[in-house]
């Protein structure tokens, strides 16, 4: 079973060839310049841009790209689990559907396996991660398949942004307008809830997100591993892990950079966390 992402999963191009899954990468556009993710172009590069006062646009792959990729693995008999970027939050997922079934009509016996992941940033990433285990440890694809949605449904992200209206404004936020202020230092705790992105929480100061962040994966009972991606926010992301650690059964936390996609939507110092819940 070939396993393909797209570049939302935020993982580096190195660590996805690592786990041996092919990357389709996003575009992003400045002014009447375009850019591929991760290839072409830095997070720091975007963030860069944001401060410069413009406003990055992405696309996701066409279906045609899908298909290239799709064609490729259907030659060699090999069936394929693409794991996609959110449907709630863009087109990925509906650009893969249209190449599955232009794909069949000249392939009618390829075993292509398509899962939204309703995740995004590195819960799709650890998703991905754990889907690459599976395969490497010679599971069935029907297994790999179960594990993986179960995987869905287990993984939490918990974030924080600096600004809001940000995300509002580029149609990636639900449920957000109560929270819309301009409040001073008032911080959002946004998750994901059925695919898309909504706000729960507000607190003074990020000290009160981070500690209500650690409360809720000591509830939740997330143990073992867990991931923090930042957005020009080294320092906060240290910060935040070391509290995990002295407080929950965390103990294996890595920090990475926001991908280029995900910080043109969420600006700068962005702060997430993923974990799976307990007994997962």
């Amino acid at each position: 079973m070939k396993l393909i992402i797209d570049s939302c999963s935020d993982l580096s191009l190195e660590h996805a060839r690592e786990i041996d899954a092919e990357v389709l990468p996003l575009t992003i556009q400045i002014d009447d310049d375009s850019y591929t993710d991760q290839i072409e172009i830095s997070s720091e590069e975007v963030l860069q841009t944001i401060k410069d006062g413009k406003r990055p646009m992405t696309s996701q792959p066409n279906p045609e790209k899908f298909v290239s990729i799709f064609e490729k693995y259907v030659k060699e008999q090999e069936s394929i689990l693409y794991i996609g970027f959110s449907s709630g939050l863009s087109g990925t997922f509906q650009s893969s559907m249209i190449a599955r079934d232009t794909v069949l009509e000249s392939y009618p016996d390829a075993e292509i396996t398509l899962i939204d992941s309703h995740s995004a940033s590195y819960g799709l990433g650890m998703i991905v991660e754990r889907a690459s285990s599976y395969i490497k440890q010679g599971d069935d694809d029907e297994s790999i398949i179960a594990k993986v949605n179960a995987d869905i449904e287990q993984i939490r992200h918990l974030f924080t942004v600096d600004d809001l209206n940000y995300l509002a404004e580029g149609g990636r936020l639900s449920k957000g307008s109560a929270f819309i202020g301009s409040l001073l230092n008032i911080k959002p705790l946004l998750h994901v809830e059925d695919g898309k992105l909504v706000p729960i929480e507000k607190h003074r100061g990020l000290k009160k997100v981070f500690k209500r962040m650690t409360e809720l994966a000591k509830e939740e009972g997330a143990a073992g591993r867990g991931h923090i991606v930042h957005a020009d926010a080294a320092k906060h992301a240290e910060d935040l892990k070391q509290q995990l650690l002295d407080n929950t059964g965390l103990d294996n936390i890595e920090i990475s950079s926001i991908g280029p996609t995900i910080s043109s939507h969420t600006g700068d110092g962005t702060i997430a966390l993923f974990y799976f819940k307990k007994g997962h």
